[in-house]
Formats: C-alpha cells, structure tokens, sequence
C-alpha cells in the first residue's frame, strides 16, 4: 500500500511536468514576445491560448464515456501526454518571428491538451487517495502549482535566454515523458466514479443563489486587473532595458517564492477575518502594488523600488487568488460541486484574458503608465463595489 506522502509526491510530480508549459506559455512567453520586438497588443493577444480553460466543464464528457477497461484514467493520460510531448516537439521546430500564426495555432492546440489532460489527472487522484486522505492530499496540488510558476515563469526563461527556443521546448516534452514514466508507480483500481450529469437545469439554478449577481461580479473582476499587471510586468521591466536574466531572476524566480510565502499567510491570515474583511484588505493590498509601479513610472525607477514593485506584486497575486478560489468553493453547492465550481472558474478564465487582451491594446496605443493608472482605478472601482455591495455574512 503506497504511503500518502509518496502520492502526495508522484503526483505533485505529475502535475507540475503537464502545467510548466501552460504557465511558460501564458507567464514567460510575453517577455521573449517583448524581446523579439513584438507590440503589446500582441502579446496580451496570445493570452487568448489559455481560452480552453474557459470551456472546460464542456470537455469532461468525451472522456467518460469513451471508456478503457483496464486503467481508464491512466490510459486516457499516457494517450494525451504523448500527443502533449509531441507538440512541444514540434513547436520547437518553428520560429517564432517568421510562422507565427503557427506557433500561435500550435500554442493553442497544446494548451487545449493541458486543459484536456487535467481531467482524468484530477480523476485519478480521486480514485488513488482515499476520502479520509484528500483534505492533506491537496497539499500536491498547491506545491505543483507554485513549482509549475518557478519553472515556466523564471527557470525556463533562463534557458531560454541561453540555450534557445528549441530546445527550452525539447526541455519541456522531455518532463512530459518522464511524468508518463512516473505514472507507472501509481495504480488505479476498478472503482466507478460517480459524474455529475451536465444539464443546463443545474446550470441555471446555479444563478438563482442568494447573493449571486454581487459574487460573480467579484469572480470576474477581482483578480482580472491585478493579473494583467503580473503578465505585463516583464515586458515592462525589459522596456526599462533591464538585463532579461535579471528579469527572470526577479520576476520568475524571486516573485514565484515571494508568491509561496503569500499563499501560506493567506491561508494563516484566513483563520482569523470574515471573507468580505479580507476580500477588501487585499483588494487595498492589490491597489497598493499598482500604486508603487506608478510612482516608479512618473516619479523615478530604481532597482530598490523594482524589488519592492515585484514584491508586493507578487503576494497581491497570491493574496486574490487564496480568496477568490476559498469562495469558489463557498459558492458550489453540495449537489453540484464540480459543475458549479467549474462556472466559476470559466468565468474567472474568460475575464482574466480579456482583460490581458485589453491591457495589451493600452500599452501598445498609450504606455505602461496609463495602463498601471487604468488598471489602479478599475482595481479601486472592485474594492468599492466590495465594500458597499458583498454581504457580511
């Protein structure tokens, strides 16, 4: 009988080898896009290769009922992670400034694989830890997660920098096949799992929630913002002519462990505030991070203020996501968890693009200042719309 800390481990492994490239793709992959010379309205366009994620309580049906009969889920992963590698194989093989709507295309297609992929990942994970074991089984979950950012959105980029596209690509399929080799460790047992019917019945009485208009105004926009400064802030830091391995140090590595800290003291901190304290505190908190990148632009950039920049940004980041995704959880219901929880995270999904999309169009048509300054008072907007509307119970 395998122990829990070594499924905690197999599959922390597993999942941070299928999300790196997500996160390379969506967090890493504007500062190259910034360094080839690509305008910003480009760049917050490829965000659009993460749209899959905003339809994924559509993809799990295929998936269940195109069934193995030995290590379904197992089987369903090896298939998908093998088409995943191959991708990043071949994306390897193309260049970014001469087929770009290739690499674009090609971006989306492997993004859609992980999003793909997650699923039965998640539902092996059900059938492998036991239900007394799941509450401290989603310690992998969160470990993989903040790996995945370290390696996409700081190491990878160091590779990048100094051993070139194609084989930080190779890099990347090269953990794939080694996860599809770990996946042999775990077993699968024959039992049925039981999946929610999707029915647009459910859909809708989801809606019918007390209290729900004002909450899925916060799902929507109360990351969305403080998000679109994050994925700017290397291309912003790059445009200052700052050295890009010292961008991937900072930003990548230094904000990825900054980011660590920020999770474990939101969820200290959650132990002793009501939900709508702390859903303002850090809407204050994200709105004083925006503050130090506008004094930096228009009053005077230094490295002291970069890292206090980045900093600040980093636990803001950590700080609205802890929140949001603890109220996630609030709001999916008993019966419904795992459709109404994957409502909430389309529309998270859908409103975090879009709103990298339009931050994009504002750098490329005004500046960084303008768009930190946008992006500061639709920041303020959220905390005052929180303030007067959410409920205190």
């Amino acid at each position: 009988m395998m122990s829990l800390a070594k499924k905690n481990i197999l599959f922390g492994l597993l999942f941070t080898a299928f999300t790196t490239p997500s996160i390379f793709f969506m967090m890493g992959l504007p500062m190259i896009l910034q360094m080839r010379g690509f305008d910003a309205s480009f760049i917050g366009l490829f965000q659009m290769v993460g749209f899959s994620a905003v339809l994924k309580f559509l993809l799990s049906p295929p998936i269940d009922r195109i069934v193995f009969k030995k290590n379904h889920y197992k089987t369903w992963i090896c298939l998908l992670g093998i088409v995943y590698a191959l991708l990043l194989i071949g994306l390897g093989e193309c260049s970014l400034e001469h087929q770009t709507s290739l690499v674009f295309m090609t971006i989306c297609l492997i993004v859609f694989v992980a999003t793909l992929i997650d699923i039965p990942l998640n539902a092996l994970a059900i059938k492998v830890f036991k239900k007394e074991e799941r509450i401290a089984a989603g310690s992998y979950k969160m470990s993989a997660v903040f790996t995945a950012l370290l390696l996409g959105g700081g190491i990878l980029l160091l590779f990048y920098n100094h051993i070139g596209w194609q084989y930080t690509l190779w890099f990347m399929a090269g953990l794939i096949f080694i996860a599809l080799l770990l996946l042999g460790f775990l077993t699968e047992n024959d039992e049925t799992i039981i999946i929610e019917p999707f029915s647009f019945r459910i859909i809708s009485s989801f809606f019918k929630q007390k209290n729900i208009g004002i909450w899925l105004v916060i799902v929507a926009f109360y990351f969305a913002f403080i998000s679109a400064v994050w994925i700017f802030i290397k291309p912003y830091l790059l445009s200052k002519k700052m050295n890009p391995d010292n961008v991937a140090l900072l930003v990548g590595i230094y904000g990825g462990i900054i980011g660590i800290v920020g999770g474990f003291l939101a969820s200290y901190i959650g132990k002793y505030y009501a939900k709508k304290r702390l859903l303002v505190v850090f809407s204050c908190f994200n709105a004083l991070s925006v503050s130090i990148l506008v004094y930096m632009e228009y009053c005077g950039f230094s490295m002291g203020l970069v890292v206090v920049a980045i900093s600040l940004t980093a636990l803001a980041i950590s700080f609205s996501s802890a929140i949001i995704f603890a109220l996630m959880m609030d709001y999916s219901r008993q019966t419904s968890k795992a459709i109404d929880y994957a409502l909430q995270s389309s529309l998270f999904s859908f409103t975090r693009i879009a709103s990298a999309i339009g931050a994009g169009i504002i750098v490329s048509t005004q500046n960084y200042g303008i768009f930190f300054i946008v992006e500061l008072i639709c920041i303020l907007i959220v905390t005052y719309i929180v303030i007067k509307k959410y409920p205190s119970t």
